[in-house]
């Protein structure tokens, strides 16, 4: 696996911009920018919620806020989100492109069934009971506990021009990774790779492989809500 790095090579004056809604629909998943290259043996996994404030710091790629929304959305959802995370992006600079944009993100993954993480939900069973009364859910099954059949993937992310995924969005994986990607429990895979120079969209720069745990499709759940 190839370390992900932010090279400081010749600054050429060439800004890519990232508009909304270009190429595959936000939850796909095309054989051009993301698709599963495996699987392994399945496992016992539940649904666990997770909440990040993440703000983008472009160099030479930025977004609208409906760009930025989708893609994040998109990457979750291709990575095993739960279907249609949550996300909302603040526009401190009206409807278009913006300079540092922070979107607050809510998302269910898939994750093990470990006796470690049950007793844990099991502790914060009566929270959940509460919380669900004040939002007058009444005794509805609890989903947190709720296990069901997972198994890990690796999702392949190739940058290319005119799809939902190109080699601009190196930076936005670059600080995905650590700061929400990696938190989830989503991994590299041996042979990826993700070489962003400032100013720059050079081609080949996206050449992600990201290891995931993927429920199997009996396992339905409802999407994220703020």
């Amino acid at each position: 696996m190839t370390r992900r790095r932010l090279r400081t090579g010749s600054s050429l004056l060439a800004l890519a911009f990232a508009a909304a809604g270009v190429g595959a629909p936000a939850g796909a998943q095309t054989a051009a920018d993301a698709s599963p290259a495996g699987a392994a043996p399945t496992v016992n996994a539940v649904w666990t919620e997770h909440e990040f404030t993440f703000t983008y710091f472009g160099r030479g790629t930025y977004y609208s806020c409906g760009g930025l929304d989708d893609k994040i959305e998109y990457i979750l959802t291709a990575l095993g989100a739960r279907p249609e995370p949550w996300v909302q992006v603040n526009c401190l600079d009206g409807g278009g492109v913006q300079l540092m944009p922070t979107a607050r993100i809510k998302v269910a993954v898939p994750t093990e069934a470990t006796p470690e993480l049950l007793a844990q939900l099991e502790a914060d069973k009566s929270k959940r009971e509460l919380v669900a009364k004040v939002q007058r859910k009444g005794t509805t099954v609890d989903v947190a506990t709720a296990q069901f059949p997972a198994e890990r993937r690796i999702v392949e992310f190739e940058g290319r021009r005119l799809d939902h995924i190109n080699d601009g969005d190196c930076e936005l994986f670059d600080q995905l990774l650590p700061q929400v990607l990696e938190p989830l429990g989503i991994r590299e895979a041996p042979g990826s790779s993700l070489t962003c120079i400032p100013r720059m969209s050079q081609f080949g720069s996206v050449h992600l492989k990201l290891e995931s745990l993927h429920a199997q499709p009996a396992a339905v759940a409802e999407p994220a809500k703020p």
